[in-house]
């Protein structure tokens, strides 16, 4: 069976925060740690989630300023921002500042998150299979050049021993 993601949501309401959590492990998407506040979270960043589900309005911090703190620390975790705030602008910086996509808490935000979570692991698997490949690669010009210079080496000595 395949290792499941770590997923941390960051959601200071707390009946959402269980809702999330209780769908995404009801569908084994991934092992799940919660957060109700910003600063909680980053205290427990070195735990190297895979996904974040963001949530905006974290009390003394904002979604946006957490966000910023992840890809600072580490670019590799895929945001997923998740907010009731409908102002575009807030879509608009998650997205910039590195978000993997802006979810609208509304009636169809369930399966979106569960949608994207499962693009991410996608993504990542594809990630990780492509650096699996350039690792081969470069082992095989490893061998490939070792070949040629041994046998470069041996015609040289080959060709010495009849002078």
């Amino acid at each position: 069976m395949k290792n499941l993601p770590k997923i941390f949501i960051v959601e200071d309401d707390v009946f959402y925060a269980n809702l999330l959590k209780k769908e995404i492990t009801k569908n084994r998407l991934g092992n799940v740690e919660t957060y109700h506040t910003g600063e909680d979270f980053i205290d427990n960043l070195y735990k190297n989630p895979d996904v974040v589900l963001l949530d905006h309005n974290l009390g003394n911090m904002n979604g946006v300023d957490v966000l910023k703190k992840i890809k600072s620390i580490s670019p590799k975790i895929q945001v997923i921002f998740l907010s009731a705030q409908e102002k575009m602008h807030v879509a608009i910086t998650s997205l910039k500042f590195g978000a993997f996509d802006y979810v609208e808490k509304n009636n169809t935000a369930l399966n979106r998150v569960k949608a994207l979570i499962r693009r991410i692991g996608k993504f990542n698997q594809i990630a990780e299979e492509k650096k699996q490949f350039n690792i081969v690669k470069i082992g095989l010009f490893v061998i490939l050049t070792s070949i040629i210079s041994i046998s470069i080496y041996l015609q040289l000595f080959h060709s010495s021993i009849f002078f």
